[in-house]
């Protein structure tokens, strides 16, 4: 932990380059002790960089000083650290592309809880058909056992966390994502849900503690709300809306994008709307929507919703050959599929596994996307 720590302090070097370091080095105390050379040899790392980090390796009582001041102020304020090296990190966080090397936690963290998330973001000015979603939605989830990951602001995002926390059948917790410090309650006037998120739910930040609500920390803590999802549901936002940075990290992350659909003289509605026309979403109108494109990424979770029995895995006893090979492929992992792995993991060439997938296809039984990948329904 603590030389990740020193590596987050170094200029210019962002997760993403710290993240190749440490799969090219091995660890944060290995990188340290790497030449110039060795590590310009990685990607994106230039001399300048790496010239930087051999500084920082040189100054590590500075660094370190910094690093005790940190862990006493977590130790005073119960907060917790967790890096991208400890084993209760988050897996479906640490498999974007650029996952926090270091977050900060307050509440009741643990990695099962979020194991199953749906996140859940929207307007700060919802209409009352918005604000009937948002409680909707977030209370149906968390009954069934799945998390609510939402950002902590006014409107949307607060009344989904409010809908969990006030659900005597909730059988998940809420978790907020914030653009400052966990100590840091933003906006003020969530006083008292902050106080509750500590009891019974979640806060989460990327940010040192004490770190101000600059405007600049939203838009890039979006990804850690989608990241940590399995899927994000957009109720109501413009098309110039925060919600639909959201979308677009998900979509970038290959997740899956919700929209709950509104009037189209809505200005509430209209990046909704935009996203369900362009494709960018699935239109939804109750939570089996949802379940139906998340249920084989769910895990330890048995639910029935209205005597469907949607979160069992789909066993399709009649495949065989190379439709059994390709559907085999998908139950090995929970993204979708680009065609190239779908024919290294299932040992067939490319033209087969197309051929084969067209006709998974026809059966409903796999998705196509974008780019040649594919998922199972």
């Amino acid at each position: 932990m603590k030389y990740l720590f020193y590596l987050t302090k170094v200029e210019g070097l962002g997760s993403v380059r710290i993240k190749r370091l440490l799969e090219r080095f091995g660890g944060a105390e290995m990188v340290f002790n790497a030449s110039v050379k060795e590590m310009s040899q990685v990607e994106n790392i230039s001399e300048k960089t790496a010239e930087a980090i051999i500084s920082a390796g040189s100054n590590l009582n500075e660094l370190e000083q910094q690093y005790d001041e940190l862990i006493q102020k977590t130790e005073k304020l119960k907060i917790g650290i967790v890096s991208l090296i400890d084993d209760d990190y988050p897996d479906l966080l640490k498999r974007i592309y650029d996952p926090p090397i270091i977050f900060y936690t307050r509440g009741k963290y643990n990695n099962d809880l979020l194991v199953n998330s749906v996140g859940i973001v929207g307007t700060r000015k919802p209409t009352d058909y918005g604000k009937k979603m948002a409680e909707m939605f977030s209370r149906e989830l968390s009954s069934l056992g799945i998390a609510v990951i939402s950002g902590f602001a006014r409107g949307v995002d607060t009344i989904s966390h409010k809908a969990v926390l006030g659900n005597a059948a909730s059988k998940a917790i809420t978790a907020a994502v914030f653009g400052c410090g966990v100590d840091n309650i933003y906006p003020p006037e969530n006083k008292k849900l902050y106080d509750e998120m500590i009891e019974r739910g979640l806060l989460i930040s990327e940010y040192e503690i004490s770190a101000i609500p600059d405007a600049i920390n939203f838009p890039k803590r979006n990804r850690i709300i989608s990241g940590l999802s399995l899927g994000t549901i957009v109720i109501e936002s413009d098309v110039d809306g925060g919600a639909l940075i959201t979308s677009r990290t998900a979509l970038d992350q290959s997740r899956e994008v919700f929209a709950v659909p509104g009037y189209v003289t809505s200005r509430q509605s209209r990046g909704t709307n935009a996203l369900i026309k362009n494709g960018h979403a699935k239109l939804i109108e109750n939570t089996d929507d949802v379940l139906d494109e998340i249920k084989n990424k769910l895990q330890n979770i048995n639910i029935s919703v209205n005597g469907k029995s949607g979160l069992e895995p789909k066993i399709i006893l009649e495949l065989k050959g190379n439709e059994k090979a390709i559907y085999d492929a998908f139950l090995r992992q929970s993204e979708p599929l680009h065609i190239d792995s779908i024919s290294e993991i299932s040992g067939l060439n490319i033209s087969d596994s197309l051929v084969s997938l067209l006709n998974l296809e026809f059966k409903g039984v796999v998705d196509q996307l974008p780019g040649k990948r594919f998922k199972i329904k």
